[in-house]
């Protein structure tokens, strides 16, 4: 029966596809040859009723579907900045091919206008804001102009986060950034918003990406110019909050017909404080005991960040390029707490704690890449192979002082080495017109070298044996995946579905504890999406199976001293947490966006924490034990109150529901959380630039607890100087200091207020020198975002 449902569709498509007249073409600029991704095509009849619209993709290219009763009509083109393309058409001319060269335009009234055209569109499993028609980029630097996107704000540190989740990809011009933390960060923001063409945001990954991972990708589309050129930018940037802290950096790129290189390096240095405070309520046979911890954590860290990379063009249809980064992190810390134990309201015990650490990070990575794309995009082949090296160590002491002079101190050292190899290939193929198949294979291996070694002055005040004090564990994995995927482009249609298979192995080996796990799984993912278009009316729905794979050290069956009253431990028996995540959404008129999201799981991954009656302390560790769902809606509207003034409003709620059947951690329940964000540009008279970005987050409910209310706001203005070579900039982030973690949990007989805060409110001023006038093209980096994720 399956096979006569799938014969029968397929041909009702080929039937529908038959009955098309085709209108094929590529959109350039007329002066620099460069392609114009996501220009309108439009098709109108002789009496300009709309027959058809579509966009053209990433690479300037276009394929329109004409029904059999079109006779003669007009076809139009439109991109922002450019003169309209217009053709007439014919019955008798189809198949019709076009070379569309479009004329830059100065006329300022044509691009106000085109601004509130497509500013926002979907295809396939993304959702594409374009920058320029969305009147966002200008005078916004990379990271302004990213938040002021529907789901993305930025965390306390300035990181990207979607839907409130920092777990996503960052992928620049479809190709993964081996940029990572603030290295990444700085890129992203040593960029104009001029210089970004689009933003995708790919809330369902469809099969082609790799199946780890909940929070989707971004990946950010480049403006990209064939002509030769020099262009790059230097910067100095400081700020002050509680602490000093500065940074220097700059970009550099060079572009002619046959090559383009790329180079970015960035130094940094400065001290920062984290106020943490926790209070523990615990129900015991002897009373409440409450055990309350504050501590100030003051790290002072030096990093530097170097890039290259270079791309060489073999002819028309292949290039051939490679990339590669270091980076070097150096963090001396120290920490400073007390820790107060009561027992129905009477001191009991006062712990104070002292530690410090050296921990130095090293990162090299880099990449190999091959790409084949013939004219008319029928072929396009990428094939890669990256490495990577990660060492990082740890050196210091951590001591515990207790009321009658006795001290506990655990001196020590911890190495960490990881190696990572993958290669991988990706095959786009048109079959026929409208039909599209995407095929590929990834192979990855991880090896990971683990060694911890403490030596104690006091054994007996350990709430560990001394035979733990020494740690070596090693991890090896082999991951080796395969995908296929078909896309359907009809007149008002966009239809992709796609199955991914994995075959996964591994093995964890503790040698001081004689203890090994290996296990091995295959594991299928399927994904579909469809896009419907009708009028000012966009719909998408998409699914996706995924997985979320457990970080490599916590399978270590070891035990690692936090202080007096804690201890953390690795659980071998830990398994992967799979994921059904599906999202419905609906654009009005290319502005508002609806979505309807969510995900269903079980035996997710879930932070026990088992206290320990007989011995007084807290043991965590992480555990297969969450079942539940989570479904949320989000709203976004971009809204221009006068042409130099405008904003985007994004309001989002999420409601939860999960249980977990530890002994002792046992909870079943639902939480509802809800957060407005809301984003200001203002563009004033002579090259002034402000803007202004708030969110507020209401008391959030979670299954095992709550986090309290936050609300915050920062503000900037920029300033550009000597025809826009020069830009200054400052403000302050988080004004009120209210951007912090503050979660309360209630499992059982425990209940934990915890509260982190940061320096987040910090004054900063920054100084950008341009020169050259050329836009940059990214050259593939190392794509090992999955397999870094779990470090």
């Amino acid at each position: 029966m399956k096979s006569v449902i799938l014969l029968f569709t397929f041909l009702l498509a080929s039937a529908s596809i038959a009955a098309q007249q085709n209108i094929t073409g590529t959109v350039t600029d007329r002066d620099s040859g460069q392609t114009l991704p996501y220009a309108s095509v439009i098709v109108t009849d002789t009496l300009q009723q709309i027959i058809t619209t579509v966009q053209t993709d990433d690479n300037g290219h276009f394929s329109v579907a004409i029904p059999t009763t079109f006779n003669n009509g007009i076809l139009t083109i439109r991109y922002i900045g450019y003169d309209d393309y217009i053709q007439k058409t014919q019955e008798n001319k189809f198949p019709l091919v076009i070379k569309a060269t479009l004329k830059p335009t100065t006329t300022l009234k044509e691009v106000v206008i085109k601004t509130k055209q497509n500013a926002v569109t979907s295809r396939g499993d993304k959702m594409i804001y374009n920058i320029q028609m969305a009147g966002i980029g200008a005078g916004n630097n990379g990271l302004e102009t990213l938040q002021q996107l529907p789901g993305i704000r930025l965390d306390k540190d300035e990181n990207l986060l979607f839907r409130g989740n920092g777990d996503i990809q960052i992928m620049i011009n479809g190709k993964k950034s081996s940029l990572q933390g603030e290295a990444l960060r700085e890129f992203i923001r040593s960029l104009k918003g001029d210089d970004i063409a689009s933003v995708e945001i790919i809330a369902q990954p469809s099969a082609r990406y790799d199946a780890s991972g909940t929070a989707g990708i971004i990946n950010i589309v480049l403006k990209q110019k064939k002509e030769k050129s020099l262009s790059g930018n230097a910067y100095a940037w400081a700020s002050y909050g509680e602490y000093f802290k500065h940074q220097y950096g700059g970009r550099i790129y060079y572009s002619d017909s046959l090559w383009n290189i790329n180079g970015n390096t960035s130094y940094y240095k400065g001290n920062s404080v984290n106020h943490r405070h926790i209070t523990q309520n615990i129900v015991t046979s002897q009373g409440i005991r409450t055990i309350d911890q504050t501590n100030e954590w003051l790290p002072e860290t030096t990093s530097k960040n170097l890039n290259l990379a270079i791309e060489r063009k073999l002819s028309k249809k292949q290039l051939i390029s490679t990339d590669w980064q270091y980076y070097r992190s150096d963090s001396d810390e120290e920490t400073y707490g007390a820790t107060y134990e009561s027992l129905n309201g009477s001191a009991v015990n006062t712990v104070k704690l002292t530690q410090h650490l050296l921990k130095p990070t090293e990162r090299i990575t880099g990449n190999i890449f091959y790409n084949f794309t013939n004219d008319s995009i029928t072929t396009k082949l990428d094939v890669q192979a990256n490495l990577a090296r990660y060492t990082t160590s740890s050196d210091g002491y951590l001591r515990n002082d207790y009321p009658d002079q006795s001290y506990m101190q655990l001196n020590g050292n911890n190495n960490t080495r990881y190696t990572i190899l993958t290669a991988q290939s990706d095959l786009r193929q048109r079959l026929i017109r409208p039909l599209h198949l995407e095929t590929g294979f990834k192979y990855s291996y991880i090896n990971m070298d683990y060694y911890n070694r403490y030596n104690t002055n006091n054994s007996g005040l350990l709430i560990i044996p001394d035979s733990l004090l020494t740690n070596d564990f090693t991890y090896k994995e082999h991951l080796t995946s395969a995908y296929a995927q078909l896309e359907l482009n009809l007149d008002k249609w966009n239809i992709m579905a796609g199955l991914r298979a994995e075959h996964y192995q591994y093995e964890a080996v503790s040698f001081i504890n004689h203890q090994s796990n290996t296990d091995s799984y295959i594991n299928f993912f399927p994904s579909f999406s469809i896009n419907y278009k009708e009028g000012n009316n966009r719909f998408q729905i998409g699914y996706s199976r995924r997985i979320g794979r457990p970080g490599y050290l916590s399978l270590n069956p070891y035990y690692l001293y936090l202080d007096a009253y804690t201890l953390q431990k690795g659980n071998p028996a830990l398994k992967p947490q799979f994921y059904h995540s599906f999202q419905l959404g609906y654009i009005y008129k290319n502005a508002l966006n609806l979505s309807l999201y969510g995900y269903l799981y079980k035996n997710g991954f879930i932070n026990v924490i088992d206290y320990q009656e007989d011995r007084n302390y807290n043991v965590t560790y992480e555990a297969n034990a969450a079942t539940g769902k989570k479904i949320g809606f989000s709203a976004s509207y971009p809204y221009s109150i006068t042409p130099w003034w405008s904003m985007q409003l994004t309001a989002e709620a999420t409601y939860s529901s999960e249980s977990s059947d530890i002994p002792g951690f046992q909870y079943s329940g639902n939480g509802f959380r809800h957060e407005i964000n809301l984003s200001e540009n203002l563009t004033l008279k002579n090259d002034w630039t402000i803007n202004v970005n708030g969110f507020y987050a209401g008391r959030s409910t979670v299954p095992n607890g709550y986090s309290k209310a936050i609300g915050d706001f920062s503000i900037s203005a920029k300033k550009n100087l000597l025809n826009k070579k020069i830009q200054l900039s400052g403000g302050c982030t988080n004004i009120l200091r209210k951007s912090l973690y503050h979660k309360v949990t209630e499992v059982q007989n425990v209940t934990t207020d915890w509260t982190n805060r940061w320096e987040t409110r910090r004054f900063y001023l920054q100084a950008t020198y341009y020169f050259g006038g050329g836009k940059s093209k990214t050259i593939k980096a190392a794509s090992l975002n999955e397999e870094t994720n779990r470090m």
